[in-house]
């Protein structure tokens, strides 16, 4: 218990907010010491750092590790390692979605030798964890967090993209697992379609 409040300490010590607040803290006792802010100058000095941590801007998710085309299952179960732990900011539907998505994934890469012999639907499953799921999930993340009905918007589209990812695994997962890898059809143009056309990025 100790050790994660410390280390909680340490990420916010270390983090843009705590450093803009500290920065506007240190302006205005550099006011108070030059020009004087009257009897109330501590009450300013907190006011100070709490406006400056309140308009940093919060650090940018990074959910993509750059795999490129034919990455390896190591490097494929390290980027559903990176997405199973990066969910914070996500609500709880979504974060239950793609912990549901990362855990049929992984399912897959389990008997990802078995499906060498699917090569469509082997390189779909490598989009979807390397490009598609991640891509999705740090669009809405890094949206600004005061967007209203933007984000809203942005919300359902993401439960769409993951709803869609899901029912895709789990096709190829079932399909897998059964040895009927020859009643799988192709739909990796569709889900390029799908994702290249993508309305998360809606901006601030």
């Amino acid at each position: 218990m100790a050790t994660s409040k410390t280390g909680g300490v340490d990420r916010w010590l270390a983090s843009t907010k705590n450093l803009v607040g500290s920065g506007c803290a240190i302006l205005a006792l550099v006011a108070q010491l030059v020009f004087g802010l009257g009897p109330l100058w501590p009450v300013v000095v907190v006011a100070a750092y709490g406006v400056g941590a309140l308009v940093a801007p919060h650090r940018r998710v990074t959910l993509r590790l750059g795999l490129s085309l034919g990455a390896s299952k190591a490097d494929l179960e390290d980027q559903l390692g990176v997405l199973g732990r990066r969910l914070r900011g996500l609500d709880a539907d979504a974060q239950a979605q793609v912990t549901t998505i990362v855990g049929t994934l992984g399912e897959i890469l389990r008997s990802w030798d078995d499906l060498a012999v699917a090569r469509d639907q082997r390189h779909t499953v490598e989009q979807m964890i390397g490009d598609y799921l991640p891509t999705s999930v740090q669009t809405y993340l890094d949206l600004p967090q005061t967007v209203g009905a933007g984000r809203a918007a942005a919300h359902t589209e993401l439960m769409a993209q993951l709803a869609l990812l899901d029912t895709e695994s789990v096709r190829i997962r079932d399909a897998l697992f059964a040895k009927r890898l020859d009643t799988l059809t192709g739909q990796g143009r569709f889900l390029r379609d799908k994702f290249s056309q993508s309305s998360l990025d809606l901006g601030p």
